[in-house]
């Protein structure tokens, strides 16, 4: 009987805490103001820099002040190029604008990536602003 009431006891020191000594509600105190956050920076990746490819336009018109067309010109440069072998890759007019209007299309892409790029580290970074990115064709 004497353990029960022991144990009612410490239960309700317990439950009731510090409320049994009334204290003064402290006002609490708001403050506001910036942190500075030092986010590392990844390096940027180096500018894309595309190789301009040889295009060759052959007809088979005849060359003036000659016996041979444009046609066989090209073929005898062309062997003598590669010791007497000939291998064309051929596209149509259409073929050769959808791949054309694809390259401008992966330019205007990795320009706005780029551009999005320098904004954010302009926001993170607090001192000198980035430089812009581009693409250069050689």
């Amino acid at each position: 009987m004497r353990l029960k009431q022991i144990l009612s006891a410490l239960a309700i020191l317990t439950i009731s805490g510090c409320s049994l000594f009334p204290q003064e509600a402290r006002e609490v105190e708001i403050v506001t103001k910036p942190i500075k956050l030092d986010i590392i920076q990844p390096t940027l990746p180096r500018p894309v820099e595309l190789k301009e490819p040889r295009w060759y336009v052959v007809s088979d018109t005849k060359i003036a002040g000659e016996d041979r067309t444009y046609l066989e010109k090209f073929l005898e440069d062309i062997k003598k190029q590669h010791g007497g072998d000939v291998v064309f890759i051929a596209m149509s007019i259409a073929d050769y604008e959808l791949m054309s209007y694809n390259t401008q299309e992966l330019k205007r892409y990795i320009n706005q990536l780029g551009e999005v790029v320098v904004y954010y580290r302009n926001v993170t970074i607090n001192e000198e602003p980035a430089g812009a990115i581009g693409v250069d064709v050689e």
